[in-house]
Formats: structure tokens, sequence, C-alpha cells
């Protein structure tokens, strides 16, 4: 390129100043032809806003004084020919002139860096002397002409930046004379010409950033004078030509960002003159060829992005030149060598990042005096960061995050004075964080977050005046957040979430003005916000959730009016909010679980692209402000849990977006509006405990997307609308307490997606219709209690195999009880009680206590005892209600009395049970004793096992009743005296305090999950003196879904023992834990709904519902990051599938993972985590 630019000055200055001397050869135009011509190439610029051709007139006849124009003498006729056109960089527009070709002295064309379009004319083809045609950085387009090929003189060809398409000609095989083809920044496709490998004089070949396709041509490899090759930037495929390796001058050779696959040839190792080498971003495989250490004059290699494997070549410590040495992202292995910096002199960059590269970071390290940049992130490095990289004082950048490393933070850090950027988060480093830190006066990143760090912050970090990022996010920090932190003047990120910090936030935080994101959940912070946060008129988001603050906001806030995010959502704040509402920029505002009161602030309908609105469970008054209908990207209204009174404003109706509304728990009137119809991605409503009265509007029945509806706690009426049917999508129906008539509508078994059902409470009559049968999701309950329900319980009913709460007491239902129902293995809770239910119950109604069936006088059998004559149990009704008074006294009198007994045993033997504590038993029962606690409250009741009874019933746990065994101990079947039949685990009891104390946690969280393809736990029981743990589950008979569908014995149902698919559906739970930051035991859920159930349901959902399965410390997201979570959300579904054959496996799961990393887009300057991803 230097060379082509003296040669450019060289020829300018004799043609400009020596232009007598020219002699031109050839017959060529007189000079009033030549005036003509030119003449006519300026009527082809439409534009010249510079007035380059000021004096290009008929009135000045003298062409060759003519701005750009250069003349030359004819050695014949001595007549005066144009030699040179120089209009480069003149700002001038519209097309190049076909005329131009009439020029045929013509030795130089520079058109470069205008605006011109049009295609390039075939007639530039004439110009059989031109030298240089330079035509680049401008808009033409359409296809470079084949004729061109015939410039048999011409040595400089540059037409790149420009719009041009189709193939490069092979007419261009031609060009014999041709030192430079710069054909770059176009789109240009097809492959590279073979016939370019004539052109033994070419220097530059400049191809980049086209759509080149195909192979690089093995020819080139004849192409000796060539030392700047780039393709980058196209869609070349194949392998890369051991035949470049002949290029001996080549000094650039740049494939990057194509998709070439297959081996390095080691024949590159010849290239000795080769200065920079880039082959980022291809397939190419294997390992790095260790020929690569021969070139002694390469400064820039490149290789990242591939999938080249093997080792890191010690050899390539041996390259003296090398400046930069970047190997990230590939699937390299072993460990970094020892003497990679051994002759490394000059080594500015190390990138080794997301290599798989394992070991101890080697201490030779600091032998790269010249280092700057050292990035070796994401890999799985461990050991402690060695104290002789404190050593590196040049060092700029060191990222050493997503690792293993452990150890602590060197007090030597203080020794990096030009440090710019430090990032070792999500490692297990611990310790403190030294004072040293504070003499890093360069540093701008400081990123330590996902380690163990503790400590307090030390107050010397105010010294790092140039710090503008700082994330101390899921550590243990503890103590105050130093009041230094206000001399950080140029701090605009501060993440310290999830730490142990205590006391106030530092007024001093106020002299932070360029702050955009300020985080500091999940903290222990207390106090008030202090008033100095209304300088921070810069500030974005506000993230001050799960602490202690208190008090009302400042008025000064008013002043922070370009807010987007806020969450102040589980604190002690009170007060009015409308100094926090003067940005007409909200995406979301939280502050729910305050004490905040006053009315809702009008203001907050004047951000127009707010998309979630949560106000909940504060003492807001009031009504609902009309203004509300102005954010018309509003997808999520929460106000529940206020005092909220009056109706729901019609306004609302012109939120189209809104798909989530939850007005629970205020005092709300009057009618349900019949609007709600109108809102097309309505998906959740919950207006339950409100004042609304009148029946259910029509148009509600509209809503096709409703997935909840609840309603409940209200004074509704009117009879139930069959219309319900067109709700295809709903799964939850709640309308309890209300005042609701008629018979229930035979159209609800259309609701073929329901799982939760509840009408309770109401006033409905006629019989349960059968078409309740076709409801074979609903899974969570069915409550129709507290009605005036007639007839018999529809035998269809226990066709619902997922049920697993079913109510139908207190109605008026009479017949027997269908024994299906007692078969019913997915039933957890039952209750027939308070009917005019009759007839004798069988055996396989035995695990339920009488309770369930009390109040049908005439029934028996089962757990209400024997039934009296023919089993009928009619002899029953013969009770009087004085004998039934009296027995019902005499009960209460006895169990009085042996309530006191009982407290008198227990005062009397309390020193035992502390010295001994032998046995602590839970049990899914109605037990009230301290040392049985109640583990599930909704369970089915069952009486209390004793530690005795299942010791008696497996003969003290002996072999013969073994009917398993897994990693953690053996299963026994016991049968006990009752009749039941449970499965006991034993686990051996842990003398570590704290493992037991895990066990106890363990247990109770297994408890809480309820999913109908687990088996239930029952209870357990402690036996330190016997050094047993017991889990007491329920007993499946028919075996598990593994046994029905590998055949397998029994004794596997209880073993426990992992595989694969079990595994993966494991991964599939954590990795909805990852990207929603909830655990499967989340109260989110409500007690009865699982983790995939609730993905499942917010992953249907559109807008800022599926939104809601994202945790908020992952936002905000860019596009494609957001993509890349809900596709990792997309595989954990997969991964959780009902049935184990429709799960991917394991491999396949991770290359869907790896599918979805390898295309995610990461922008830095939108807060990422990684300054260099």
């Amino acid at each position: 390129m230097a060379c082509f630019v003296r040669y450019l000055s060289v020829l300018s200055v004799i043609f400009m100043c020596f232009s007598s001397a020219f002699v031109l050869s050839k017959a060529k135009l007189d000079s009033s032809s030549t005036f003509g011509v030119l003449l006519e190439v300026k009527k082809s610029f439409v534009e010249d806003p510079e007035e380059v051709l000021h004096d290009w007139s008929e009135s000045n006849p003298n062409f060759c004084t003519w701005r750009g124009v250069s003349c030359g003498l004819d050695s014949v006729d001595g007549s005066v020919e144009v030699v040179s056109l120089n209009l480069s960089d003149s700002s001038l527009a519209g097309s190049i002139s076909p005329s131009l070709g009439r020029l045929q002295n013509l030795l130089l064309l520079d058109l470069s860096s205008n605006r011109l379009s049009g295609p390039i004319p075939p007639d530039l083809s004439n110009l059989s002397s031109l030298e240089s045609l330079l035509l680049f950085s401008n808009q033409l387009t359409g296809p470079i002409p084949t004729q061109l090929g015939s410039l048999a003189s011409v040595r400089f060809m540059r037409l790149g930046d420009n719009g041009l398409t189709g193939p490069i000609p092979s007419s261009f095989g031609n060009l014999v004379n041709l030192v430079t083809l710069g054909l770059a920044s176009c789109s240009l496709t097809g492959p590279i010409p073979s016939e370019l490998g004539q052109l033994g004089q070419l220097g530059s070949l400049i191809l980049q950033q086209n759509q080149l396709e195909g192979p690089i041509p093995a020819e080139l490899g004849n192409c000796s004078s060539l030392t700047v090759f780039t393709v980058a930037l196209n869609s070349l495929n194949g392998s890369i030509p051991g035949d470049l390796g002949r290029l001996k001058n080549l000094q650039t050779l740049n494939l990057a960002n194509n998709s070439l696959s297959g081996e390095i040839p080691s024949e590159l190792g010849e290239l000795s003159q080769l200065v920079y080498m880039n082959f980022m971003g291809n397939q190419l495989e294997g390992p790095i060829p260790t020929s690569l250490a021969q070139l002694g004059s390469l400064q820039n290699l490149d290789l990242s992005m591939n999938r080249l494997s093997g080792g890191v070549p010690e050899e390539l410590g041996n390259m003296g030149q090398l400046v930069y040495l970047v190997l990230s992202d590939n699937i390299l292995s072993g460990v970094i060598p020892r003497n990679i910096c051994s002759n490394t002199t000059n080594l500015q960059h190390l990138m080794l990042a997301e290599t798989q590269i394992s070991g101890a970071i080697p201490a030779e390290l600091s032998q790269c005096q010249s280092l700057k940049q050292l990035d070796l992130s994401n890999n799985t490095l461990n050991g402690s960061i060695p104290v002789e990289l404190y050593g590196l004082l040049g060092l700029t950048d060191l990222l050493l995050h997503n690792n293993s490393l452990v150890g602590s933070i060197s007090p030597f850090l203080g020794n990096l004075s030009n440090l710019q950027t430090l990032a070792v988060y999500h490692n297990n480093l611990h310790g403190t964080l030294p004072k040293e830190v504070g003499m890093l006066g360069k540093l701008e990143i400081l990123y330590l977050y996902d380690n163990q760090l503790s400590g307090e912050i030390p107050l010397e970090i105010g010294n790092c005046s140039s710090l503008q990022m700082i994330d101390f996010f899921g550590n243990h920090f503890s103590g105050e957040i130093p009041i230094t932190i206000g001399r950080v003047k140029q701090l605009n990120f501060l993440h310290l979430r999830q730490n142990e910090l205590v006391g106030e936030i530092p007024a001093t935080m106020g002299n932070c003005h360029q702050l955009t994101i300020l985080d500091l959940a999940d903290n222990s912070l207390s106090g008030g916000i202090p008033l100095t946060f209304g300088f921070l008129r810069a500030l974005e988001q506000l993230m001050l959730y799960n602490n202690s603050l208190e008090g009302n906001l400042p008025d000064t806030l008013i002043n922070v009016a370009n807010l987007t995010r806020v969450n102040l959502s589980k604190n002690r704040l009170n007060g009015s909010i409308s100094t926090l509402c003067s940005s007409r920029s909200f995406l979301s505002f939280d502050v729910t679980n305050n004490a905040f009161d006053h009315e809702i602030p009008l203001q907050l309908g004047n951000s127009p692209f707010l998309e979630r609105l949560r106000l909940g469970n504060n003492q807001f008054t009031g009504k609902i402000p009309w203004t509300l209908g102005n954010i018309h990207e509003l997808s999520l209204l929460d106000l529940s849990g206020n005092s909220l009174t009056g109706g729901m404003p019609a306004e609302l109706s012109l939120c189209k977006k809104l798909s989530h509304i939850d007005l629970n728990n205020n005092l709300l009137s009057g009618p349900i509006p019949s609007w709600l119809g109108s809102l097309p991605q309505l998906g959740e409503l919950k207006l339950s405990s409100n004042l609304f009265v009148g029946p259910l509007p029509g148009e509600l029945f509209n809503c096709s997307k409703l997935l909840v509806l609840s309603l409940n706690d209200n004074s509704l009426n009117g009879t139930f609308p069959s219309e319900v049917g067109n709700l295809s999508s709903l799964n939850v129906l709640n309308l309890n307490k209300n005042q609701f008539s008629g018979p229930i509508p035979p159209a609800i078994g259309k609701l073929g997606k329901l799982y939760e059902l509840r009408l309770s409470g109401n006033g409905l009559n006629g019989e349960i219709p059968t078409e309740l049968a076709q409801l074979q999701n609903l899974q969570i309950i069915l409550d129709l209690s507290y009605n005036n329900l007639t007839g018999q319980i529809p035998p269809s009913i226990t066709t619902l195999s997922k049920l697993e709460a079913l109510d139908l007491s207190h109605n008026q239902l009479d017949g027997e009880v269908p024994p299906q129902v007692g078969e019913m293995s997915s039933l957890g809770k039952l209750n027939l009680s308070y009917n005019n239910l009759q007839g004798k119950l069988g055996k396989q109604f035995s695990r339920w206590p009488s309770e369930v069936f009390e109040g049908n006088l005439r029934l028996c059998g089962s757990s209400l005892g024997r039934c009296n004559g023919g089993g009928s149990g009619n002899q029953q009704s013969g009770l009087s209600e004085a004998s039934v008074v009296v027995i019902s006294a005499i009960s209460t009198l006895a169990v009085i009395c042996l309530l006191i007994l009982g407290v008198t045993l227990i005062l009397k033997h309390r020193r035992e049970f502390r010295k001994a504590s032998e046995v602590n038993c839970a049990y899914s029962s109605s037990s009230s004793q301290a040392q049985r606690r109640l583990l599930f409250p909704n369970g089915a009741a069952k009486r209390d096992l004793k530690w005795d009874d299942i010791m008696e019933a497996t003969n003290h746990l002996s072999d013969e009743f073994i009917i398993g065994s897994g990693g953690s101990g053996k299963v026994y079947k016991a049968e006990l005296a009752s009749g039941e039949t449970v499965a006991v685990k034993k686990i051996l009891w842990k003398d570590d305090l704290l493992l037991n104390k895990s066990f106890t946690r363990e247990v109770k969280t297994l408890g809480r999950i309820r999913h109908r393809h687990l088996v239930k736990l029952m209870g357990y029981c402690s036996n330190r003196r016997e050094g047993l743990n017991l889990l007491v589950y329920d007993y499946m008979v028919n075996g598990s879904v593994w046994d029905w569908l590998h055949g397998q014995p029994l004794k596997y149902a209880y073993s426990l023992k992992a595989t694969e698919k079990s595994d993966v559906y494991s991964m599939g739970i954590v990795l909805m834990e990852l990207v929603s930051g909830k655990m499967p035991t989340n109260a989110a859920f409500g007690m009865e709904m699982d983790m995939v159930r609730w993905v499942e349901t917010h992953f249907e959902m559109q807008g800022s519902d599926r939104e809601e399965l994202i945790d908020q410390a992952l936002k905000p997201l860019l596009q494609g990051e957001e993509c890349a979570a809900f596709q990792v959300l997309e595989i954990a579904l997969q991964c959780t599938k009902t049935t184990p054959q429709e799960r991917p496996s394991s491999r396949q799961a991770c290359d869907l993972l790896v599918h979805v990393f390898n295309n995610r887009m990461v922008d830095f300057g939108k807060t990422s985590m990684d300054p260099y991803a």
C-alpha cells in the first residue's frame, strides 16, 4: 500500500509539473474533441456542492487548467492530450460517463470517495494506456464489466466499498501487470477465480467483506509477489490450500470469518516474511501446527473461534516478535505451557479464553514482561492466582473470570498501576478485597461478582478515580457501603446486590452524577433513601428491593427524570410515591410489599412504554388512575393487596397488550366491566377478595388466551354461563365464595387444559355434570363444596387420573360412593363430608380417615367402623339427636382427660426425652405432639406411625423385607397392623449435627414438592440411639413408571437409582432455576403447582408474561440475550418431558445448549458482564 501511495504521488507530480514532457505515440482526439468529451463527462455529475467543476465551462477552453485534469503532449503532432483525471473526495454525485472511454491516453482515472452511483461503464475498457483505475468508496452498483480484463497496462485497480454485485471476472487473470486488486466491501458473489493465479506481479489481493463462496484456489500459490492477501468476512469454504506456503513474500494473511474447515496446513510455517495471520471465526479443526513457531517475523497470530483441538504448543514460546497471540474459543485441552513466555519478550496480548484448558495458572507467565492484556477466562483453571502475575506492571486488562480459581486477591494487586479492567467474577475466591485496590488510579472496570469474598469494602476504593463499573454481586461483603464511594465521579454502574451489607446508604453516593445503574438489592440496608439521590439525574435503573429501608421517599427524587426501571419492593418504605414518578421513560416499576399510601399518582400514566407496573401489598387508597389507560405498552398490572375503591376505569380498555391483571384484595366495587373481553392478550385476570357484584359479562368469554380467572370472594351472582366453554386455554378457574346459582353447565367439559377448578361456596344446584370427566388435565383440585348439588357422584369423575384433591363436601349428594374413588392413586386430599351419601365403604377407602366421610349418617364401613345388619348402615340413622349430643359431650370430656394425662406424662419424662433424643418423627398426619411436626397439611390424614410399628412390621429391618436399595440406603416393605403398606428407606444417622439438620431441611423440602409422577413422602423418623434415619413413602403396589416401561423388578421402584433420563430431567430443573432465579419450591408457584408446570404455562404467554420467566437479576437483556434465555428454557422443557423417552439424551441436551451459546449476542455497551465477550 505504501508503494502504491508513493507511485501515485510521483505520478501526480509528473502530470502536474512536467506535463509538456509527455510524448504520446498514438493518434488521439484533437483538442476540440477532448474539450467536448470533458464537457460530456461534466454533465454526468449532477451534484457538485463544493463547486469542484466550477472552471469546467465552455468559456474556459483551456481544459488543462481545469481542476483535476492533467495533460501531456503527443510526440507526433505535439497536440495536447489528457493523461490524468483526478476528482477524488470531491462530494460529487451522479454517474460515471461512458465518454471517459474516449480519453485513450488516460493513465490515471481517480473518482474515488464521492457519491457516484449506477454501473461501471464497459467503455472504460477502451483506456488501453490506463495504469490506475480508482473508483472505490462510491455507491456504484451492478456487476464488474468483464471487458475491464482487457486493460493490459493497468497496475492499480481499486473498486471496493461500493454496491457492486456478481462475480469477480475471470478475465482479470489477463491483467498481467496488476500490482493491487482491491474489491473489498462490496456484495460480490461466486468463487475466487483460479485465473488470478496467473498474476505474477500481484502484490495486494484485497477481497474482504463480500459474499464470495467456494474454496480458496490453490493456484494463488503462484502469485509469487503477493504480500497482502485478505478474504475475511466472506462465505468461503473448503480447506486452506497448502500451496499458500509458497508465497515467500507474503506479510499479511487474513482469512477470518469464513466457513473454512479442515486442518491448518503445516506448510504455512514456511511463510518467513509473514507478519499478520488471522484465521478467526472459521471451522478449522485439528491441532495447532508446531511449524507456525518457525514464523520468526510474525507479530499477530489469531486462531480464535474455531474447533482446534489438542494442547497449546509450547513451541509458540519461541516466537520473539509475537505481539498478539489469540487462541480463544477453541476446544483445546491440557494446561498452559510453562514456557509460553520463554522467548516472547514482545508479547502484549495473550488471549486463551474459552479453550477448555485446565490446571493452574503458571507463575512463569510473569516472564512476559511486555504483557498488557491477559485473558484466561471461561476455562476450568484451578488453584490460586499466582502472586507473580502482580509483577506484570504494564498489564491493562486481567480477565480470569468463569474459572474455578480459589485463594484470595493479593495485596500486591496495587502494583498493577496501569490496570484498567479486572474481571475475576464467577470463581471461588475468598478473603477480603485488599485496600491496595485504591492504588489503581486507572482502573475503569472492577468485576468481582459470584465469588466468596467477604469483609468490608475498603474505604480506599474511593481513590480509584477512573472507575466506571463496579460489580460485587453475589459475595459476602459485610459492613457498610464506604462513604468514599462518592469520590468515584466517573462511576456509571454500581452493582452490590446479594451481599451482607448493612447500615444506611451513604449520602455521598449522590456525588456520582454519572451513575446510570444502581443495584443495592438483596442486602440488609436500613434507614432511608438519601436526599442526595436527587442529584443522580442520569440514573436509569434503581434497584433497592429486599432490604430494610424505611421512611418516606425524598422530595428530591423528582429530579431523577430519566428512570426506566425501578424496584423498591420488599422494604418498609411509606408515604407517597409521587416524587418517584417524574420520569416519562419507565419500562418497569415495582414497589410491592412496602407501606406506601396516598393515591396512586396520575403521572405514572405518562410513560407510554411502561410494560410492568407492580404496586401490590401496600396501603394505596382512592381509585385506580384513569391515566393508566395511556400506557399502551402495559402488559402487567398488579395493584393487589391495597385499599383501592371504585370500579375499574374504562380507559384501561385502551391497553391492548395487557396480559396480567391482578387486583386481588382491594375494596373495588361495581360490576366486572365488559371491556375486559376486548383485551386480546389477556392471560391472567385476578379480581378476588373485592366487592364486585352482578353477573359475569358475556364479553369476558371472548378472551381466548385466558389462562387464570380468579374471581373468588366477591358478591357476583347470576347463573354460571355456558359460554365458559369458549375459554379453551384456561388453566385455573376460581369462583369460590360468590352467589352464583343454577346448574354447572356441561360446557365446562370443553376446558381441556384446566388443572384447577374451584366453585365452592356458591348456590349451585343440580347434578354434577358427567362432562367434568373430560377435564383430563385437572390436577390441583376439583372443589365443588358448599353448594346445593344433588344426585349421585358420577363414577366417570374417577377417570381424572391426575387429580390430587377432590372436595364435594357440604352438598346434598346421595347414593353410594363409587368404589373407584378409593382407587384414585393420584388423590392426596378427599372430602365427601356432610352430604346424604349411603352404603358401605370398601377396603379401598381404608387409607382415608373418618373425617373425610363425616356428616353422611347412612354411610358406614372402612374407617367409619363396621356396618350394623346387612352392611347398609341404615341402623345408624336410628340415633336420636339427643343421643348424638350425649355421645359428643362424653367424647369431649374423654379427650380433655386424655390431654391432661398426656401433658402430665410429657412433663414427667421431659428429662428423659432430653437425655435420650432417641426418636424424632414427623408424618403427614394431624398429630399435634411437639415431636410430630406437620409436614403436609393438605395430605391424606393417616394414623400416626410409631418407630415400634415399623420395627415390628419389618422384624427390625430384616433383609427379608428389602425391596430395593440405592446409593444412600436400603428400602423395606412394611405391612402395618392397620392394614396399610408403606415403603421405608433407611439412612444412617450422621454424628455431625449440621448434617442431620440438613437431612431435616431436605425432608421438609421433599414434603413441599408435589408432582403426580413422584412417590409421595409421608413422613420421617430419626432415632439417634439406633443411629438411623427413616423416610416413609407411599407404597406403589404396581411399581413405578420405570417398571412398566422397562419391565424391571419391583425393587427398583424405591431404589432412587439414577438413570441418564432422570439426570436429564434434573438438568432441566437446574436450567429453569438458572433462567428464572427461582427454586423448585418457590412460593410463587403456589401450594399446588410445580416448577415445570409454571414454566410451561408462562412459556405459552406473550410479551411481558413470558418475561416473568427470566430472573430480574439478569436484566436488562439485549434482544439476542433474551432470545437465548428463552431458548434455554425451551431446552429445559424438553428435558422435563413427562415420558423419559421424549427427553433428549444428555449429549443432545448439551449440544443444544452449545448451539444456543455459539449463537448468542453480547453487547458490552449495554452493561454486559463480560467486557470482552
